[in-house]
C-alpha cells in the first residue's frame, strides 16, 4: 500500500497515534501547524487547510510522513501507519 489521498481529520487521527499534534497557537488563518518530536528535537509542518474534511493530496501525507520520520524507510510500514 503506497501513500494515498487522506482527510484532514483522518490524518490527525493517524498521527495522534505517533504522539504528533496540531499546535493551535501556530499558524495564521487557513495553515494549521503539525508537530512531533523526532530524534529530540521537535519538527513542524505547516499544512494549508479551510476545513477538517478536506482531502489533502498524496504528495503532502509523503511529505508528512517524511518529515516525522514515518516512512518504512524509518520502520513504519505502511500498513502500520494507515491502521
Amino acid at each position: 500500500m503506497a501513500d494515498q489521498p487522506l482527510k484532514y481529520r483522518r490524518l490527525l487521527r493517524i498521527l495522534k497515534r505517533f504522539n504528533a499534534y496540531e499546535d493551535r497557537r501556530r499558524g495564521k488563518g487557513s495553515e494549521r501547524m503539525l508537530c512531533r518530536m523526532v530524534n529530540g528535537r521537535l519538527e513542524r509542518y505547516p499544512i494549508r487547510c479551510h476545513n477538517e474534511n478536506e482531502e489533502k493530496p498524496r504528495a503532502v501525507v509523503k511529505a508528512v510522513r517524511r518529515r516525522f520520520c514515518l516512512t518504512r524507510e524509518d520502520g513504519v510500514p505502511d500498513g502500520e501507519f494507515y491502521a
